[in-house]
């Protein structure tokens, strides 16, 4: 089972498209911020964490910890360094900005399977939906974290601003040049802060176009697809609850870490449950019961729940 876990919505960046939501907070700021967040009950506190990693890793559950940005604050470090001492590496895996990639940090990732870092643009090419230098800050972490030994993954979202031919040129070249190993093409989720193109999605024929076109470059990086692109192509399943969950910063379950409202509030059809006062096997097993999660589907459910929302 595969678990993305949102250890915080805090976030050292300011994206119009988050889809948290992130909640902003500079070095300064950070630890008031983080403290707010718990005191509103928003965030776990870090025994509850600890608590929630534990009853996963007894699970031998493979963890993706994300954000917000899950090393940006001490307490999320020392919840990833504490995963790392009671599970193997390969079980390991971050998803986190390029945002003051210390010596600590480097560390730290070399004893995770895999680091994730989203890239949209290369410099030369401006987008409103991302702050000034978020794109150069990934670059420079990946290129320090490859120098460093560490496999690397680049994360691309397909929209109005990735998705023409000469960007996705670019990017695959810088990748290439840059010995980043792999390259994951993500569907665009109208979710959190990301509503602000939710009239402006690509069609199923725009993506199948991209996925093609994508699968033509040939390099070094490793190009593949979120299962919810493949859904558009394959017949193969949904893995939420079958092989996925999410888990929020306040400890929510929900069947697909995607399956968020306006206001980051898990969709009413895959809310599970909330951790760490339920029990994790019970939820589970009363999710895999429920008739949507029990039967095949061909389709992605977050999407067509999105989509009826919209209407």
């Amino acid at each position: 089972m595969d678990v993305i876990w949102n250890l915080t919505r805090v976030c050292p960046w300011n994206c119009r498209i988050c889809c948290v939501s992130a909640v902003y907070a500079t070095g300064k700021t950070k630890h008031k911020v983080v403290t707010a967040q718990k005191e509103s009950g928003k965030e776990l506190s870090l025994a509850e964490k600890l608590t929630v990693l534990r009853l996963l890793v007894d699970r031998n559950f493979e963890i993706d910890f994300s954000g917000g940005d899950p090393l940006y604050y001490e307490e999320d470090f020392f919840v990833v360094e504490q995963a790392t001492q009671w599970l193997p590496s390969k079980k390991i895996g971050i998803s986190m900005t390029g945002s003051e990639i210390t010596e600590a940090k480097i560390n730290l990732l070399r004893k995770v399977g895999v680091v994730e870092f989203t890239l949209d643009n290369l410099p030369k090419t401006k987008n409103p939906f991302r702050p000034n230098d978020f794109n150069v800050a990934s670059m420079k972490a990946m290129r320090k974290c490859v120098a460093n030994g560490i496999r690397v993954r680049a994360i691309t979202v397909l929209y109005s601003k990735t998705m023409p031919e000469r960007n996705l040129i670019d990017l695959y070249s810088w990748l290439c040049k840059n010995n980043v190993s792999e390259w994951e093409l993500l569907r665009y989720y109208p979710i959190g802060r990301g509503r602000n193109l939710a009239k402006n999605l690509p069609s199923k024929e725009k993506y199948l176009e991209v996925m093609r076109f994508l699968r033509s470059l040939h390099g070094s990086t490793r190009v593949f697809f979120q299962h919810s692109l493949n859904l558009l192509e394959k017949d193969i399943s949904c893995p939420a609850v079958t092989n996925s969950f999410g888990i929020l910063p306040d400890g929510t379950v929900v069947a697909c870490a995607w399956a968020l409202d306006r206001n980051c509030f898990p969709l009413s059809e895959f809310y599970l449950g909330k951790l760490p006062e339920e029990d994790i096997d019970s939820i589970i097993a009363r999710a895999q019961q429920k008739p949507m999660y029990c039967k095949t589907a061909n389709f992605c459910r977050t999407m067509v729940e999105l989509e009826k929302g919209e209407k």
